[in-house]
């Protein structure tokens, strides 16, 4: 569920227009009379004959096609054109190998003809032969452990002998062979020599590189830069660098990311300074700009899931003169009222942050009314990355569903959960996985009036297939196990559907139907897939299928699909989403609003 602040609704408007328009667009070019884009007309036309699998990229990058529908090409422009378009087709075989191709442009028919072809002969590629890969610095004179790294970086050099020949595959091997160095000891590391040795007549290979490592760097002490506000305490119970390591970029990023994640800082850099003549003990800067200390935010917002929003927060960065940062807020929406509060604690030696939270929220959903009390105490690791989560909870809730009596339920339960995270960008990604696992238990007799064990798993994998598609694919499965689904309270039990789990549905109207209202369930399946294109880096539209349910057992399971389309847009605040969806059960169509991917 997505929501925006009173500050985001113009920008929220202005989506909407956007997605409308493009929509609008769309239509008129697939309905409008030719007559109405003449101005678009290619000037003349282009044939390439002969280039097998590497037409694609003479297609690509030739200028004859990248002026083929221009309006301006003059004869004397056109002729200028043909006349280069064998050289560059040579030039652009080379970088895959075709050091020796027959290449021909000319004019079909008449003089003046307005359709070129481009004729073909690519002969045999060029195979890679030798490879020689070469180590100076630290590393060549290093101990056992070295010698075995700068094996492994030639076991694990992506090119082989025999291979054809390509520029990008050169380019890239060289890249990952000098990233390696420069990630860990060796920042100062540098390529001192590359070579592609051509022999055109044997159509051979030999290639040979060169790294120069460098000196190997340790970290020194840290230097902090941009402190106001708040004690170097906090930075220093955050840092996992103790003075004397082998430098790593990984441990500069996840200092980085310990800081930002802390809420004390709008932003902050963790670099040192690369200097081969001075390579040890090098001290590590960190440049912080702080957050204000107190911060009270009114503001409403919308979404399909809960319409209108009204809410208030308030966020105290030193709580009761503590290095403790209260979070609390206030909502109301159609669905729900909130009240909320988290206390969290200074970092441990260890970098745990502990934490305490209490929340009461009021809900009617899908015909079902209940008011839900849960107070957890916890302890979250420092690793982002690899977040592990550990603390208890005690939940109590009253519940009236239908014409059925009102029931209560308690529960206290142990939970652990870990996160697995790999995004290249948290507010517009391109590429990520996201797993989490959760394990919560609760034995008869400590609050629980039965044995409790609940399990569930959640993946959610971005990944572009190429420059202009994207597939996401998400998949929840839960389960409750032991106690029956009468004593345990409903935020342990299942429900879904809405814009983040199955579009075409209202949300959490999936579940358990009892007393004319849907309840949660004791099993929850959800697989949802969706494919992505990009016309332009801003904007994309989408084709999806979901699928899911809750239910008291597996054997009662019975997946509602959703299908639709969608409009994306990549806004400043994250991925824009609109869908329609269309239920297949309900036979209905849905509209859904959305921001962001659900990490």
């Amino acid at each position: 569920m997505a929501a925006m602040t009173f500050s985001q609704c113009s920008i929220f408007s202005g989506v909407i227009r956007g997605l409308l328009t493009a929509l609008l667009l769309a239509i008129l070019e697939m309905v409008a009379p030719r007559a109405a884009f003449a101005q678009n007309f290619q000037r003349y036309t282009l044939e390439v004959r002969g280039a097998g699998d590497q037409s694609a990229l003479l297609d690509g990058f030739m200028s004859l096609r990248r002026h083929a529908s221009d309006n301006d090409i003059d004869e004397d422009e056109l002729q200028r054109l043909v006349a280069a378009a064998p050289q560059q087709a040579k030039e652009l075989l080379a970088t895959e190998g075709y050091f020796g191709p027959v290449v021909t442009a000319r004019r079909d028919g008449e003089a003046n003809s307005r359709r070129v072809i481009l004729d073909v002969e690519l002969g045999p590629p060029t195979l890679i032969g030798e490879i020689e890969i070469r180590f100076a610095g630290a590393i060549a004179d290093g101990d056992p452990a070295e010698q075995r790294r700068m094996e492994r970086l030639r076991e694990r050099w992506p090119i082989k002998r025999g291979e054809r020949f390509r520029q990008a595959s050169w380019d890239e091997a060289k890249s990952a062979l000098l990233n390696n160095l420069l990630a860990r000891d060796y920042p100062a590391a540098t390529l001192a020599q590359s070579q592609a040795r051509i022999d055109p007549a044997q159509r051979v290979a030999d290639l040979s590189v060169e790294a120069d490592s460098g000196p190997a760097f340790t970290f020194g002490a840290l230097q902090v830069n941009g402190l106001k506000r708040y004690a170097r305490s906090r930075i220093d119970a955050l840092n996992p660098i103790m003075a004397g390591q082998p430098y790593s970029q990984n441990r500069l990023n996840e200092l980085q990311a310990r800081l930002q994640d802390s809420g004390y800082f709008k932003s902050v850099f963790a670099t040192i300074d690369v200097d081969a003549a001075h390579s040890q003990n090098v001290p590590v800067r960190v440049d912080v700009s702080e957050n204000e200390r107190r911060r009270l935010a009114l503001g409403g917002g919308f979404s399909t899931d809960s319409g209108a929003r009204l809410q208030a927060k308030f966020l105290d960065r030193e709580f009761l003169g503590h290095d403790w940062r209260l979070d609390s807020e206030l909502r109301v929406d159609r669905t729900s009222r909130l009240l909320a509060g988290e206390v969290t604690g200074a970092a441990l030696a260890n970098g745990w942050m502990p934490g305490v939270s209490g929340r009461f929220e009021r809900t009617d959903i899908a015909g079902e009314i209940s008011d839900k009390l849960r107070l957890d105490v916890r302890a979250t690791g420092p690793d982002k990355n690899n977040e592990p989560v550990l603390g208890a909870a005690y939940l109590i809730e009253r519940e009236h569903a239908g014409d059925a009596a009102s029931s209560n339920r308690h529960a206290l339960i142990a939970v652990s959960q870990y996160t697995v995270r790999r995004i290249d960008s948290l507010f517009n990604p391109r590429r990520a996985l996201v797993a989490t696992g959760e394990l919560d238990a609760g034995p008869r007799g400590f609050g629980n009036p039965a044995n409790l064990l609940r399990v569930t798993g959640r993946v959610t994998w971005l990944q572009p297939l190429s420059r202009k598609w994207q597939t996401l694919v998400r998949l929840q499965l839960g389960q409750v196990i032991g106690a029956p689904r009468s004593t345990v309270p409903g935020d342990l039990l299942f429900r879904t559907g809405g814009d983040q789990t199955v579009r075409g549905y209202a949300y959490n109207s999936l579940g358990v139907n009892e007393s004319d209202a849907i309840v949660g369930g004791r099993v929850l399946a959800v697989i949802s897939g969706e494919l992505v294109y990009q016309f332009t880096p801003q904007w994309g539209a989408a084709v999806f299928e979901d699928a899911g349910n809750a239910a008291d057992r597996w054997a009662d399971l019975r997946l509602r699909r959703g299908t639709g389309v969608g409009a994306r847009w990549r806004s400043p605040i994250g991925p824009v989403n609109l869908d329609l969806a269309f239920a297949q059960q309900t036979r209905k169509p849905r509209l859904h609003f959305s921001i962001g991917y659900g990490f």
